[in-house]
C-alpha cells in the first residue's frame, strides 16, 4: 500500500483472532437485537463503554447469530496485542486468513479479497488505534462495497455513517429481582456456581446479592471478580468489602463513575492478593497474548520471589480469576490476562520502575526459545514446533520490538533468525523480510547473524519471485566475503543460483551452480537449504519436460532427509514435484492419487504456496482425465490461492505456460460460459472446501451456479473473471495484454470480450464503459 498518511509509513503484521465464547453469555437480548438491526442499516457499527462493560463478548455473539447474513464469511480480529498501528492491515489480514505477498501491501491485498464479497468483520478493541482504525476503515469501505465492519472501542471511531451503540452496564436488580429475571443477578449467580458449586440464590442471601449487583453498577467484570470472592469470604463479608471501598461513589451514575468503579474493583481485587501474588501480577503483564508455565517461571521468578514456588502463586491468581487458563498445544496449558487485569499489572511494573527489567526476561526466554526452534524446526518434531511458536506469535512481536528498540548483543537479529522455520511453515513470508528489515537496521555492522539474516531474507524474496530480492542476495554474498566464513559462503552460493535459476536464461550455468552449491552445503552439513535446493530443480526439470531426471531430484533428496521421517515441509514440497513429474509423465491418475494425499497435510500446516500448487495440479490432473468442470473448478479455487501469496507458480514461466495450456483446453471443452461458472465458483471456496471437492469429500458442482447472479448493477452479468477482463478493457489494454496480465490464452481472453459485449448488450469495446457506467470507487 502507498502512503496514505504521514503518520503511518507502512501497514504490516497480524495476527489470528477469531474466538469462540470461553464462559457462558448470559442475557444482552436487547443489546443483540440492536446489533444485528444495526448491522442491517450501517456499514459501520462501533460498540462503545467502559473497559470490562462486555463490548467483546456482545460483538462475538452478535457476529455468531449473524453468520447466515454474511455468505462469504465473518472474521474477528482481536487488536489488544497490537500496540503498533503500523501492523494493523496485517492484523486484520491474518485474522481474515490471508497469507503474506512480497509484491502486494497487506492494504492492497485486503481490498483485492473483500471486493466482491458480503462479509462482516469484527475488530475488537480498537480505542488505542483510534487515528489509524479511522483510515483503514474508511479505505475499505471506499473498495469493499459488500464489506460491513463491528467495532469495539471506548470511544467513537468518527466515520462519517458510523453507527454507534454504547453498551451500558446490566440493568440494577429491583428488590424482588431474581436470577430469571435481571441478567446482573444472573451473571453472579452462573459465576457464582462455577466458583463454589453449592452457591444458591436463596431468601438468606437474595438481598446480599442484589445489593453487591448494584454497588458493582452492573459492570460484568466487576461482577465476575466479584463472585469468585465466594471462594475465600462468604457473601455477606464481601458486599461489606465493597461497602468500605466505593462509599465516595454511591448514587453516583456517570460513565467516568463506572469507570472509576471497575478500576476500584480491581484495585480490591488486587488488595485481596498477597504481596507475592500481586509481585507476580506485575511482573506477568510482560506477556502479550498468553503464557505457559514454563514461561511465567522463568520471567516471573527470583528477587523478592526467590524461594517461592511460582506455579503455586500462578495457581492463586488463577483461583482469583486474575488470570484465566485456557487449553494450549498438546497437554500443555496457556494462561492469559484479561486486557484490563494486565494493564493494571503493568502500571504497577511502570510504578515499581522494573518494567524494562522484565521485559528483558521476557525477551531473553523467547530468543531462547527462537534459537532452539531454529535448530530443530527441520527435524522431525516439525509440526510441534509449529504450534508452539504459533501459539506465542504475540510475544514473539513484543519480544522482537524490545530487541530492536534495545540494540545489543544482536538479539533482535537472533529473533529472526531463530523463527525461521515459523515464518516458512506458516507463510508469513513478508512479515519475515519486514522483520529482517528492522532487524538489521538496528544492527548494521557485518556479523555472522547478519548474513544468515540477510540470506532468509534472500530466500524469502526468491520464493515470492520479487526482483528486489536480488539486492539482498548480493547483500548475502558481501558479508559472506568480508567475514571469510565457509557456511556463509555455501548459502550465498546456494541464493544466488536460486537466482539464477528464476531469471536467468543460462541453464546450463545455472545447474552446475546447483551442484557446487550442494557439495558446499553437504560439506557444512546444512540440510533445509540443500533441501530446498532439490526443489528448485525437482520443479524446474518437471516443467521443462523431464520428469524422470525430476524423481530422480526427488529420491535424491528423500535420501538426505532419511533419518528425519517426521519432518514434514520438504516432504510436503517433494511430494508436490512428485505430482507435477506424475502429470508430465503422461501418469494423470497416480498424479491425482498423490497429490490428494498431500493435501491435507498442506491445509494443515497453513502453507499456502503448497496447497496453491497441488491443487492446480490436480486440475491439470482432472483435465488430462477429460473431468473438464471438475478441473476448472479446482483451477478457479488455485488462481485465488496464487493471488493470496502474490505470484502464480512461483513466477516460474514454463509452469505459467502449461497453465495457460490447460485452460484453453477447458475453455474449448466447456465453453467460455461454462467455464468461467465453474472457474468463479472454485475461486469463492474456503480453502477447507476446496480441498475437500480435490481430495474427492466433495462434490465440485453441487453448489456451483448455472448462471452468473444478476447483482442489479451493471457488472450483474459478468462472471468474476469477466469482470477482471472488462476491467482491463476499460484500461484500455489490448486482448494479448489481458492475457498476458492475467496467465491466460489470447483465445480465451477473445472470448472473455465477446461474452462481455454479448452480456452488456453493446458492439464495440469503446462502449463496454459506457454501458458500466461511471465507477464508484469501490468498483475501481
Amino acid at each position: 500500500m502507498t502512503q496514505r498518511e504521514d503518520a503511518v509509513t507502512q501497514w504490516t503484521w497480524a495476527r489470528p483472532g477469531a474466538r469462540n465464547e470461553s464462559t457462558g453469555f448470559i442475557g444482552r437480548a436487547a443489546e443483540l437485537e440492536a446489533v444485528r438491526k444495526a448491522l442491517t442499516q450501517a456499514r459501520v457499527v462501533t460498540l462503545t463503554g467502559l473497559g470490562g462493560v462486555g463490548k467483546s463478548r456482545v460483538a462475538v455473539r452478535a457476529a455468531h447469530q449473524m453468520a447466515v447474513d454474511f455468505p462469504d464469511g465473518v472474521s474477528i480480529a482481536e487488536l489488544s496485542g497490537l500496540r503498533d498501528p503500523e501492523f494493523l492491515p496485517h492484523t486484520v489480514a491474518t485474522a481474515v486468513g490471508l497469507p503474506e505477498i512480497a509484491s502486494k501491501e497487506s492494504m492492497d491485498q485486503l481490498i483485492d479479497h473483500f471486493a466482491d464479497k458480503q462479509a462482516l468483520l469484527v475488530l475488537d478493541t480498537c480505542e488505542h488505534l483510534v487515528d489509524a482504525m479511522a483510515m483503514f476503515v474508511d479505505i475499505l469501505l471506499s473498495h469493499t462495497p459488500g464489506l460491513t465492519f463491528l467495532l469495539t472501542s471506548r470511544q467513537p471511531v468518527a466515520l462519517p455513517g458510523e453507527c454507534v451503540l454504547p453498551i451500558p452496564p446490566m440493568p440494577s436488580p429491583e428488590a424482588d429481582a431474581d436470577e430469571h429475571s435481571n441478567d446482573a443477578l444472573a451473571l453472579f449467580v452462573a459465576r457464582a456456581k462455577a466458583a463454589l458449586p453449592p452457591f444458591e440464590l436463596n431468601a438468606d442471601n437474595r438481598s446480599d446479592a442484589i445489593a453487591l449487583c448494584r454497588r458493582l453498577d452492573g459492570i460484568p467484570l466487576a461482577i465476575e471478580l466479584a463472585a469468585v470472592r465466594l471462594r475465600t469470604m462468604p457473601l455477606e463479608q464481601i458486599l461489606g468489602r465493597l461497602d468500605d471501598r466505593f462509599r465516595l461513589l454511591a448514587g453516583v451514575r456517570t460513565a467516568q463513575a463506572r469507570h472509576h468503579t471497575l478500576r476500584t474493583t480491581i484495585e480490591w481485587s488486587h488488595d485481596l492478593c498477597s504481596a507475592p501474588e500481586r509481585e507476580l501480577w506485575a511482573r506477568l503483564s510482560v506477556f502479550a497474548g498468553g503464557f505457559t508455565l514454563a514461561a511465567a517461571e522463568e520471567v516471573g521468578a527470583g528477587n523478592e520471589l526467590a524461594g517461592l514456588d511460582v506455579l503455586d502463586l500462578l495457581g492463586a491468581l488463577v483461583d482469583k480469576s486474575v488470570v484465566q487458563r485456557a487449553d494450549g498445544v498438546a497437554t500443555e496449558y496457556r494462561y492469559r490476562m484479561l486486557d484490563t487485569i494486565r494493564e493494571y499489572g503493568a502500571e504497577q511494573l511502570e510504578h515499581s520502575g522494573r518494567t524494562k527489567e522484565y521485559a528483558h526476561r521476557h525477551q531473553e526466554f523467547f530468543l531462547r526459545m527462537a534459537r532452539q526452534a531454529g535448530e530443530e524446526w527441520m527435524g522431525d518434531q516439525q509440526v510441534a514446533w509449529g504450534d508452539r511458536l504459533a501459539a506465542d506469535f504475540d510475544n514473539f512481536r513484543v519480544a522482537m520490538d524490545f530487541a530492536i528498540a534495545h540494540p545489543g548483543g544482536e538479539a533482535a537479529l537472533r529473533l529472526v533468525n531463530g523463527l525461521w522455520g515459523l515464518w516458512l511453515g506458516k507463510s508469513r513470508l513478508t512479515e519475515a523480510r519486514r522483520w529482517i528489515d528492522k532487524a538489521l537496521a538496528a544492527a548494521p555492522e557485518p556479523t555472522f547473524e547478519q548474513g544468515i539474516a540477510l540470506f532468509y531474507g534472500s530466500y524469502y524474496g526468491l520464493l515470492q519471485a520479487d526482483r528486489e530480492a536480488g539486492e539482498t542476495v548480493r547483500h548475502c554474498r558481501a558479508v559472506a566475503e568480508y567475514l571469510d566464513d565457509g557456511f556463509l559462503r555455501a548459502r550465498a552460493l546456494y541464493v544466488e543460483t536460486y537466482e539464477m535459476l528464476m531469471w536467468s536464461r543460462d541453464i546450463a550455468s545455472t545447474l552446475a551452480s546447483y551442484e557446487k552449491s550442494r557439495r558446499l552445503l553437504r560439506t557444512s552439513d546444512d540440510l533445509f537449504p540443500l533441501a530446498a535446493s532439490y526443489i528448485n530443480t525437482t520443479v524446474y526439470h518437471a516443467a521443462h519436460g523431464d520428469p524422470a531426471r525430476a524423481l530422480r531430484e526427488v529420491e535424491a533428496c528423500l535420501q538426505d532427509l532419511a533419518h528425519l521421517p517426521h519432518e514434514r515441509w520438504a516432504r510436503n514440497y517433494l511430494t508436490i514435484a512428485r505430482v507435477l513429474a506424475l502429470w508430465a509423465d503422461g501418469k494423470p491418475a497416480e498424479s491425482r492419487e498423490l497429490g490428494r494425499r498431500v493435501l491435507p497435510s498442506a491445509l494443515a500446516q497453513g502453507e499456502t504456496m503448497s496447497l496453491a500448487a497441488t491443487v492446480e495440479f490436480l486440475s491439470w490432473a482432472a483435465c488430462g482425465e477429460q473431468e473438464h468442470e471438475y478441473a476448472a473448478t479446482l483451477l478457479g479455487g488455485a488462481a485465488t490461492l496464487w493471488r493470496q501469496v502474490g505470484t502464480a507458480l512461483w513466477g516460474v514461466r514454463a509452469l505459467q505456460r502449461l497453465h495457460t495450456e490447460t485452460e484453453s483446453t477447458l475453455m474449448l471443452s466447456l465453453g467460455a460460459e461454462r467455464f468461467t461458472q465453474a472457474y468463479s465458483h472454485g475461486g469463492r471456496l474456503a480453502a477447507a472446501k476446496l480441498v475437500e471437492i480435490a481430495c474427492g469429500s466433495a462434490h465440485a458442482i453441487e453448489s456451483c451456479p448455472s448462471s452468473a447472479a444478476d447483482d442489479g448493477s451493471p457488472l450483474g452479468p459478468l462472471t468474476p473473471r469477466e469482470r477482471e477482463v472488462a476491467d482491463l478493457v476499460i484500461e484500455g489494454l489490448t486482448n494479448r495484454q489481458i492475457a498476458e496480465r492475467l496467465y491466460i490464452s489470447k483465445r480465451t481472453a477473445d472470448t472473455h470480450v465477446e461474452h462481455i459485449l454479448t452480456k452488456l448488450g453493446v458492439t464495440s469495446r469503446v462502449q463496454i464503459a459506457a454501458a458500466m457506467g461511471p465507477r464508484t470507487p469501490a468498483e475501481a
